[in-house]
């Protein structure tokens, strides 16, 4: 049973048990961590002994060993059954999918769809989970990661989630629906033009929070395909705008030489570890350049795995700013031996994804952020879909050892997700999967990404600014040629 079958159990289980206790609804509203945040709509208010009631009336559903069948009804039975039950936003959802059926789930007489393909055959199954207390009827559903519960509440990754999600309920968006109706009645345009001015306006704000502090050194990380490049650049011109010189810098032209890149315990070059950057000879650099030293920088040639030096000559004054971006950009190992500590400003990028497929599903940051590693894979390395897919694992590995730890040490989150960049992106990525062969370990994850992506109208990539984060992935951005 893969992650996503069991959360899907564990959600079903849930939903059952406030329907139990408390005749309620609950939302799922996005993934936290090792855990999923979810609010219960009652008329009662429930507080942590609540919580407590909730938690032991799950672990009573494991031991009774309740079977969860698989039924599979016409599309038409499954619409006007969430038609009936009020809940259009999952009507609406089994409208735009091509299947002429629909595979629902049973638990106790209540029937869900969690958007997979199989279920734990029984509640027995789900007896790994643990429910954390965030205030009255908000709370965290914590799954198993390598059947052990592990889980870290990151207060400012929850807050950058509350205040995306409070600002597109302000601009009526709550569900996959509400988008895909603006593309439907040619109203999409402008609110993509909201969502941008949203995402800029906030790296605007930090321009001028780094300035009003006397910052001279911004470090910006982020989990692969984060758009941390484009997020850098676009910050360099707000800070300029505001009368500063911002010079930028990257981490990936601090790797190691190829051949001393450490390996992992399967003999494979480990590119996602701090190990893998030649510490000494960054923080000599960032040392010499806070100083006001002249400094030769080196760019990393990908091809030959190897330190070059062009002739990139900087120089800082008193008054500029060295922006600083890449994976390990907030990990203390690159700062420890920093001469001038105090004048660092750390930055946090992530698309963190605030939108509802419906109130049980929610779009999926992880997957998010995969639809766009593929698209700028096949862009600009020719990788296929599969070879994206082969080392994503690796990746995210990676970020949870050397990434996640340090993202409440950051002095602000840039969230750099769109609530409509997946029906940008599907137009790209769809035959990318659709070409991954029946026979390949990867068809399965393949095809569960195209069931994903089948709920969202497709929209025309020229809507997209050319300085638009999204451009990183699918070409002609307005940096690419800098």
């Amino acid at each position: 049973m893969n992650t996503k079958e069991y959360q899907a159990g564990l959600k079903f289980m849930l939903c059952n048990a406030i329907k139990r206790l408390y005749n309620g609804e609950v939302i799922f509203h996005h993934g936290l961590d090792r855990g999923i945040f979810f609010e219960v709509v009652t008329e009662e208010s429930i507080d942590i002994n609540g919580l407590k009631r909730i938690k032991k009336c799950m672990m009573n559903m494991v031991t009774q060993d309740l079977p969860i069948t698989k039924k599979t009804v016409s599309k038409k039975e499954a619409y006007n059954f969430y038609c009936k039950k009020g809940m259009q936003e999952k009507a609406n959802n089994i409208l735009n999918i091509s299947n002429l059926t629909v595979s629902l789930f049973e638990l106790e007489g209540q029937f869900n769809y969690f958007y997979c393909h199989d279920m734990p055959a029984s509640t027995k199954e789900l007896a790994l989970f643990d429910l954390t207390y965030l205030s009255d009827n908000q709370f965290i559903l914590i799954y198993p990661t390598n059947d052990k519960i592990e889980y870290t509440f990151r207060n400012k990754i929850y807050a950058s989630f509350r205040a995306y999600d409070l600002w597109l309920s302000g601009q009526g968006i709550n569900y996959v629906t509400d988008i895909n109706n603006l593309v439907c009645h040619g109203k999409i345009r402008d609110f993509m033009r909201k969502n941008d001015i949203k995402v800029d306006s906030d790296i605007l704000d930090i321009a001028k929070d780094i300035i009003n502090n006397r910052k001279r050194t911004v470090m910006i990380a982020g989990p692969s395909s984060s758009g941390k490049t484009t997020t850098a650049r676009k910050l360099k011109l707000y800070l300029c705008s505001l009368g500063a010189n911002a010079i930028s810098l990257s981490l990936d032209d601090f790797f190691l030489e190829r051949v001393m890149t450490p390996v992992d315990e399967n003999g494979m070059r480990d590119y996602e570890s701090i190990n893998a950057i030649d510490l000494k000879l960054f923080v000599t650099t960032l040392n010499d350049l806070l100083a006001g030293q002249t400094v030769s920088l080196p760019t990393f040639n990908f091809v030959t795995g190897e330190k070059e030096y062009l002739g990139n000559e900087v120089t800082l004054n008193d008054k500029d700013i060295l922006i600083i971006e890449g994976l390990h950009a907030l990990n203390p190992k690159i700062l420890e031996e920093l001469v001038d500590q105090e004048s660092v400003y750390k930055v946090y990028v992530s698309p963190l994804t605030p939108l509802n497929v419906d109130r049980h599903n929610y779009v999926s940051t992880r997957d998010n952020r995969l639809l766009r590693r593929i698209c700028r894979d096949f862009r600009t390395r020719n990788y296929s879909a599969e070879e994206t897919l082969a080392t994503w694992e690796r990746v995210i590995a990676g970020e949870e050892e050397w990434i996640y730890p340090y993202t409440d040490d950051a002095d602000a989150i840039i969230n750099t997700a769109y609530a409509y960049e997946i029906g940008v992106l599907k137009i790209y990525a769809e035959p990318l999967l659709y070409d991954i062969p029946m026979d390949s370990k990867y068809y399965d994850v393949a095809r569960k990404l195209l069931d994903h992506l089948k709920v969202f109208y497709t929209i025309p990539s020229e809507y997209i600014a050319e300085d638009n984060v999204l451009r990183e992935f699918i070409g002609g951005s307005v940096f690419d040629a800098k």
